[in-house]
C-alpha cells in the first residue's frame, strides 16, 4: 500500500481502538472535549500548519450561524464551498498545497458547517412557525438549539468522522452527548459482523492493484501494444480497484461509529442513513424503553455492499452508494433547487466540485444525469412493461450489464483526473461507452415513435 493509504488506514485502526475507551467516558463535557482534542491531534498531525484552513472555516461558519439565522446556510454555503476552490488552488496565491488527508478532512468538513447552518436556518424557521401551531414532535426534533461558537468547534473537529466521514448531523452528535441510546444499543455482534469482511477486501486491493496498476494508463505500450478488449477490461479492473479501496474505508469509519456509540436510535423511529429517526418521533422524547427495544445504527451506514453489487440500475446504485452523503447532497442540495429540471444536473455538478478541480470528477459524475434519462426509459417502459419473466430477466441483465459498464468508465475517469489522460483513453476505446448511450436513446426514440 502507499504511504498516504497506510496513514489513512493506521488512523482509521486507532480511532476504532480508541472509541471503546471513549465509550467508557462517563461525564457529558469530558467526553466531549475527549472526542474534539483526539480529533484536533489527528488534524494536527495529518496537516501540521495546514490546520489553518479547517480552523479559518469553522471559526467563520460559528459566526455567520450567530449573525444571520435567516441568511446563514446561503452564506456557508458560498463561503464553504469559496474556500474550498481555494483550499486546492493554494499553489496559485504562493501557498504551499495541503496533505492529502487535510484534504479529506475539508470535504468532511464542509458538509458538516453548511449542514449544521442549513440546521440552524431551518430551525429559525421552524421556531417561527410554532408560535401558535399544535406542538409537533417531529419538528421539536428536528429543531437543534443554537450552537456556540464553542460547541460548532467541538462538532467541528470531532474524531468520529473526521478524515472519511460518514457525514452525520448537528443533532446526531447531540445525541450521543445528551441522550442514552448509545448505551442501550448492542454494538458487539455488528462490529463482528463488518470485521469480518475486511481481511477479503485487503487482500482484493492488494492483489487486483499488484496486477492491474492504475500507472498503466500513462504508459505509452497500454495504448500501442494492448488490444481493445485488454483496455475495456481494464476500465473494470480499475473500478473494481477503486471501489475495494472505497469499501474499506466505508467499513472502517462505520466500525468507528459504532464502537463509539454515534448514530445509535431506537429502530422503531426507522432511522435513515445521515437523516437519523424518521417517525415515531415520540419515543424520542422519553429516556425510558421496554427491554425488548431494538436500536440499530443504520444512520450512520454509508453502504450495503452486496446491494451495489447486486442492483441492476445506475439509478439504484447511485442511491445507496455513500449513503449519508446522499442524504446530504438530496436535503441541501437537490431539493432547495427550484427549477426541478436542473435538480439531478447541479446536484451531480456540486457533488463533483465537493471532490475537487480534476477534469476526471466532472466528466465521471457529470456525466450520469445523461445516462439516468436513458435508463429510465428502459427500466420503466421496456423491463416494467415486459409481457413475459423471462424478457424481463433479459432486461434486468441488458440493465445490470450497463450499469456495471458505465461505472467503471466512470470510475476510470474519476481516476485518471487529467483531461489529457482521459482523452487518451477515450480515444483509445474509440469512446464507446458515448456511443453506446447514443445509440441506446436513438433507439428508445424510433420504438417510441414507431408505437405512436
Amino acid at each position: 500500500m502507499y504511504s498516504d493509504d497506510t496513514v489513512y488506514v493506521g488512523f482509521l485502526v486507532l480511532s476504532f481502538l480508541f472509541s471503546f475507551l471513549f465509550r467508557k467516558v462517563k461525564h457529558k463535557n469530558v467526553k466531549q472535549w475527549i472526542s474534539t482534542i483526539y480529533g484536533a491531534i489527528i488534524v494536527l498531525t495529518v496537516s501540521g500548519l495546514h490546520i489553518v484552513h479547517p480552523i479559518i472555516c469553522t471559526l467563520v461558519n460559528s459566526i455567520l450561524i450567530q449573525i444571520d439565522k435567516r441568511r446563514c446556510h446561503i452564506l456557508s454555503f458560498l463561503f464553504t464551498f469559496g474556500y474550498l476552490i481555494f483550499f486546492r488552488m493554494t499553489t496559485y496565491f504562493g501557498i504551499p498545497y495541503p496533505p492529502a488527508h487535510t484534504n479529506l478532512i475539508q470535504m468532511m468538513l464542509t458538509l458538516k458547517l453548511v449542514g449544521l447552518s442549513f440546521e440552524v436556518h431551518d430551525s429559525y424557521l421552524i421556531k417561527l412557525k410554532q408560535k401558535d401551531a399544535k406542538y409537533d414532535a417531529e419538528k421539536n426534533f428536528k429543531m437543534i438549539c443554537q450552537p456556540s461558537i464553542l460547541e460548532v468547534f467541538h462538532y467541528a473537529f470531532c474524531y468520529v468522522g473526521i478524515l472519511t466521514g460518514p457525514y452525520y448531523k448537528y443533532r446526531t452528535y447531540w445525541d450521543l452527548f445528551n441522550h442514552n441510546y448509545w448505551r442501550k444499543a448492542t454494538y458487539i455482534n455488528l462490529l463482528i459482523k463488518k470485521i469480518r469482511t475486511i481481511p477479503i477486501l485487503i487482500i482484493c486491493y492488494l492483489a487486483t492493484s499488484w496486477i492491474f496498476p492504475l500507472s498503466e494508463f500513462k504508459n505509452e505500450s497500454f495504448y500501442t501494444t494492448t488490444s481493445l478488449s485488454y483496455r475495456l477490461w481494464y476500465m473494470y479492473s480499475s473500478f473494481f480497484i477503486l471501489r475495494t479501496r472505497i469499501y474499506l474505508g466505508f467499513i472502517l469509519s462505520e466500525l468507528i461509529c459504532i464502537a463509539s456509540g454515534m448514530g445509535a436510535y431506537p429502530e422503531v423511529t426507522d432511522p435513515q442513513s445521515g437523516s437519523g429517526p424518521t417517525k415515531n418521533f415520540e419515543s424520542l422524547e422519553t429516556e425510558y424503553s421496554v427491554k425488548e427495544e431494538v436500536y440499530n445504527f443504520d444512520c450512520i451506514e454509508s453502504i450495503d455492499i452486496m446491494k451495489v453489487e447486486t442492483i441492476s440500475t445506475v439509478r439504484g446504485a447511485t442511491r445507496i452508494w455513500n449513503m449519508t452523503i446522499q442524504y446530504w447532497i438530496a436535503e441541501y442540495v437537490y431539493k432547495r433547487i427550484p427549477v426541478k429540471k436542473l435538480r439531478t444536473l447541479l446536484a451531480f455538478g456540486i457533488s463533483a466540485l465537493w471532490h475537487g478541480i480534476y477534469t476526471g470528477y466532472y466528466v465521471s459524475l457529470c456525466s450520469v444525469p445523461f445516462y439516468l434519462a436513458v435508463e429510465d426509459i428502459y427500466d420503466r417502459q421496456y423491463r416494467n412493461y415486459a409481457d413475459s419473466a423471462g424478457k424481463r430477466i433479459l432486461w434486468t441483465f441488458f440493465l445490470y450489464t450497463m450499469k456495471m459498464y458505465q461505472f467503471s468508465f466512470w470510475g476510470c475517469t474519476f481516476q485518471l483526473l487529467h483531461i489529457d489522460l482521459i482523452f487518451k483513453y477515450c480515444q483509445s476505446i474509440y469512446f464507446l461507452p458515448y456511443i453506446v448511450l447514443i445509440i441506446m436513446y436513438a433507439i428508445s426514440r424510433f420504438n417510441n415513435l414507431r408505437t405512436s
